[in-house]
C-alpha cells in the first residue's frame, strides 16, 4: 500500500516547478492570465448580493474562464509528466481530453456540493479523494467516469494525508490572496490620484490574474506530482 505525507507533496510540487515554472507559466497563461484580465478588465461587475448573480453573470465570471482554464491545467499536467515533450503536444493532449474532463468535474461536483453543505470536512474529503482527476484525464485518457473511479481509487490509502496537504494550501493560499490583493488596491490608489486610473485598473487586475495563474499551475503540479508517485 503506498503511503505519502503532505510535506513530501510540498517538496516534490517545488522540485518539479523550479526548473521549468516559465515554461509552464508561458504555456497557461494564454487560458488564465489573459482570460481573467478580459474578464476583469471588460466583463461584468463582481455581484454584490444573490440576486445579482444572475446566469449571465455565472457563465462570464465563472463557467467560461474555469473551461477555457482546464486547458492550462490539462497542458500543465502533461508537461510536468512528459517532460521531454514538446508544449504544443502538450496543449493538443489537454484539448484532446478536455471534453471527458468537464464531464467528470461536473459529475464530481454534485456530491462534492452535497458534502459541503453537510460539513466542510466531508466536502474537502471528497475533494482530496478526486483530486488527480487532472493527471488521470490527461494521461490515461478515459472517459468521464472512468476518470472520477481512478481518482478514487488511487487516493484510497491517502485520502487524509491529501485532506490535510489541501487545508494547508488553502491556507496559504488565502494569505497570499490577500496580500496580492492589497498590493494591487494601493498600487491603483496611487495610480488613480497620478491621473492614471486605467493604467491602475490594469495593473490591479495584472497583479490578480498573475496569482490565479500561479494558482493553477500549483494545484496542477501538486495533482500530477501525487498521481506519479502513486501509480
Amino acid at each position: 500500500m503506498p503511503t505519502l505525507k503532505s510535506s513530501e507533496i510540498w517538496q516534490a510540487t517545488l522540485t518539479v516547478l523550479r526548473p521549468q515554472f516559465w515554461s509552464l507559466f508561458a504555456i497557461a497563461a494564454p487560458f488564465t492570465l489573459l482570460v481573467d484580465m478580459v474578464v476583469s478588465l471588460f466583463g461584468p461587475e463582481p455581484p454584490k448580493t444573490v440576486a445579482e448573480f444572475t446566469p449571465k453573470a455565472a457563465l462570464l465570471l465563472i463557467a467560461l474562464p474555469g473551461v477555457i482554464g482546464a486547458i492550462a491545467q490539462l497542458a500543465v499536467a502533461h508537461m510536468i509528466a512528459c517532460p521531454d515533450e514538446a508544449p504544443r503536444r502538450a496543449l493538443a493532449a489537454g484539448l484532446a481530453v478536455l471534453p471527458a474532463y468537464l464531464g467528470a468535474v461536473a459529475l464530481s461536483a454534485i456530491p462534492t456540493g452535497l458534502a459541503f453543505l453537510l460539513l466542510i470536512i466531508p466536502g474537502l474529503y471528497i475533494t482530496a479523494r478526486l483530486f488527480l482527476i487532472v493527471p488521470a484525464a490527461v494521461l490515461e485518457r478515459g472517459n468521464s467516469v472512468a476518470i472520477i473511479k481512478r481518482s478514487w481509487e488511487m487516493t484510497k490509502p491517502v485520502g487524509w494525508t491529501i485532506l490535510l496537504f489541501l487545508v494547508l494550501a488553502i491556507l496559504f493560499l488565502l494569505g497570499i490572496s490577500v496580500l496580492a490583493s492589497g498590493v494591487g488596491a494601493a498600487l491603483a490608489s496611487v495610480l488613480t490620484l497620478m491621473g492614471l486610473k486605467s493604467v491602475g485598473a490594469f495593473v490591479a487586475a495584472l497583479v490578480t490574474a498573475v496569482v490565479t495563474t500561479v494558482f493553477s499551475i500549483a494545484s496542477a503540479a501538486a495533482s500530477t506530482v501525487i498521481y506519479l508517485k502513486l501509480r
